[in-house]
């Protein structure tokens, strides 16, 4: 098993990154043909997952000593409970679906499983910084890639009102570069050769040019500075890797220049131009549906809206609204929770580095899929199931160090939690405390 859960934890990150280069074309290309279903790069790692999960019984988790963790564990199995046992049946019984047709829609949703498959499984064999190397370097090897192909060819980009804005690569990879600079900025030791890293993280954010990223990322390091408060080695290294892209930008062309300023000046401006406007109205027109079919599914209904786009019929690009629209209210509450308990988890333990840095990255991820589809999108999944389960892993690990009796404790006998008078509080409150 361990040699599987290695090879399907790296798969993970191999495919996320693969399939933003290479978007369309890896993510949509079939590698196997069933006769009666196309076999894509994501169903092979997905069902890697589910392996991994059944054959290594992580599903036994009723000795979970963390409250916490059993609540997030429990709400992934109640999420994906409501998605099996309601939203298939209903759409292959009453609305006359093909039962494979179902869970291919259903897939991403499904991908929820990636969160217990790091924290049971893949945590298991490889320590938290192997699993975050690993990310780093899927995460670097995309940044240049962003930087050589803008070399190359220049801004790849969409009209915009009378703007041409930049944009090297999709922009979803921010929640890539995102990862890559905050771990390397604030989890690993601060190093002099990490800062080009970290300078390489964000000279590709800026190539991405999508406000979602520049905004997410503006709100993530106010929670990371208040995390890390009084730590000037690392504030002096933000403001240095920020200045150093900045002179880099400026210094890039007219057209890159133009471009992030641009970003930057409608940043919170709802009608700064159509792209904009657009996805304020259909967040509109998407509550509008929402108000009148609270349990739709978008797997019964194939509609977003009460009114049609024609070829632009695409999901409104708010995670709430989205979540409302495609899955209903029950689905919607039970994932919001999940992301809710994950931060407060990880909030009670920011003293902690690892759990500070997948905070701010989890508040990253959940202000840019505000204002995005990503929610749902397999290419990032991998990015947000990871951080969860650091969270649930580190918390996991302050328990159990909690737990174990201090050299002090054992040389006078004293069991874990027992009372002395030099310390007043015991480890078991403690615990309670670290692990409720």
């Amino acid at each position: 098993m361990k040699p599987l859960a290695i090879v399907v934890s790296a798969a993970l990150a191999v495919f996320s990154v693969l399939a933003i280069a290479l978007e369309p074309d890896f993510r949509f290309t079939a590698v196997l043909n069933l006769g009666f279903v196309d076999v894509y790069p994501f169903d092979i790692v997905f069902v890697a997952v589910v392996f991994c999960l059944l054959a290594s019984g992580a599903f036994h988790f009723r000795h979970e000593r963390c409250a916490g963790n059993r609540a997030v564990i429990w709400l992934i199995v109640a999420y994906v409970a409501y998605q099996l046992l309601v939203v298939l049946p209903v759409a292959v019984v009453v609305h006359d679906l093909r039962l494979i047709d179902v869970l291919k829609l259903q897939e991403s949703r499904l991908a929820i499983l990636f969160i217990p498959f790091f924290y049971s499984v893949a945590l298991r064999y490889w320590r938290p910084a192997t699993v975050i190397a690993v990310f780093d370097v899927a995460a670097a090897t995309l940044a240049l890639w962003v930087l050589i192909r803008y070399a190359l060819d220049g801004g790849q980009g969409y009209w915009d009102g009378d703007l041409y804005r930049l944009r090297a690569v999709w922009g979803g990879a921010s929640l890539v570069f995102a990862w890559l600079l905050f771990t390397s900025l604030f989890y690993w030791p601060l190093r002099l050769w990490r800062l080009p890293v970290a300078a390489l993280a964000l000279g590709a954010l800026v190539l991405a040019n999508h406000r979602s990223g520049i905004l997410a990322l503006l709100s993530a390091l106010v929670v990371q500075l208040l995390a890390m408060r009084g730590n000037l080695k690392r504030l002096v290294a933000v403001v240095a890797v920020v200045a150093v892209v900045g002179v880099g930008v400026y210094a890039a062309s007219p057209f890159v220049r133009s471009s992030v300023a641009y970003s930057l000046r409608t940043l919170v401006n709802p009608s700064a131009d159509v792209n904009a406007t657009d996805r304020v109205t259909r967040s509109v027109l998407g509550l509008q549906y929402f108000s009148q079919h609270p349990l739709g599914d978008y797997i019964w209904s194939q509609r977003y809206y009460l009114v049609s786009f024609g070829e632009r019929d695409f999901a409104p690009h708010n995670m709430v609204v989205q979540l409302l629209v495609t899955q209903g209210v029950v689905a919607t509450l039970l994932f919001l929770a999940l992301i809710a308990v994950s931060m407060w988890i990880s909030w009670r333990n920011r003293a902690h580095r690892l759990s500070a840095v997948m905070l701010s990255y989890l508040v990253f991820y959940v202000v840019f899929c505000l204002f995005n589809t990503n929610i749902e999108s397999p290419e990032n999944y991998a990015f947000f199931a990871v951080c969860i389960g650091l969270i649930l892993h580190d918390n996991r690990r302050s328990a159990e160090e909690l737990a174990t009796p201090t050299p002090d404790d054992a040389e006078a006998g004293e069991p874990p939690g027992a009372t002395s008078a030099s310390r007043p509080s015991t480890v078991a409150s403690l615990m309670n405390a670290s692990c409720r």
